[in-house]
Order: structure tokens, then sequence, then C-alpha cells
């Protein structure tokens, strides 16, 4: 028997509304997250949801140069955070999600 669905609490209303709105007070400039993690262009589009090119402006000199979006600044620091944390998290958290995952992918039909 498993057990009974719960209701919601209003701390997890908030958790879920801080994730849904922008992260204002959280962001990261492109520089720092660089200094923290050896990833790729291709990886930063990725990250922060935008395209190679938008990516590739950050890095051009003169008239072309772009600097990264405030979401971008947000993304980059969220994602910061989510991997210094799996970095850190204890190893029952650590097999909890993975057997988490293991539930969500959709069983093979032997």
């Amino acid at each position: 028997m498993g057990l009974a669905p719960r209701t919601p609490t209003q701390g997890h209303w908030d958790a879920l509304e801080a994730y849904f709105q922008p992260a204002a007070p959280y962001s990261m400039e492109l520089e720092e997250f660089l200094a923290h993690w050896d990833v790729s262009r291709e990886d930063l589009a990725i990250v922060c949801d935008c395209s190679l090119t938008t990516v590739n402006h950050w890095f051009s000199q003169g008239v072309d140069r772009r600097k990264p979006s405030a979401r971008h600044k947000q993304r980059m620091a969220l994602a910061h955070h989510i991997w210094t944390a799996i970095e850190t998290e204890p190893e029952y958290l650590q097999k909890l999600r993975e057997v988490y995952i293991q539930r969500l992918r959709p069983k093979r039909q032997t």
C-alpha cells in the first residue's frame, strides 16, 4: 500500500514560485561562471537556453559584441548552484535521485 497523497504546504508553494519567477538577485557574470566551470560554447548555449550564435557574440570583439542578458545570468547562477549542490550532497540523496530517475523512465517491454 502506497503513501496517501500529501497536500502541498505554503513552503512547497513558495519553493515552486521561486523556481517559476525570475531570480533577479541571483545572477552570475559569464567570467565568474567560466572561472568555476570548464564548458564549451555549445554547453553555454544549453545552460543559457540560447543559440550558439548568441553565445559567440559574447566572446566577439567590436560592434558585434553582446553581453549576456539578465535571464542568461540567472540561468548560469542556477546551473552553478545545482552543479555545486550535486557535488556536495550526501550519498543517500544521490541514491534516492537515481531511484527516482529510474522510475521516471518508461519500462522496456520484454
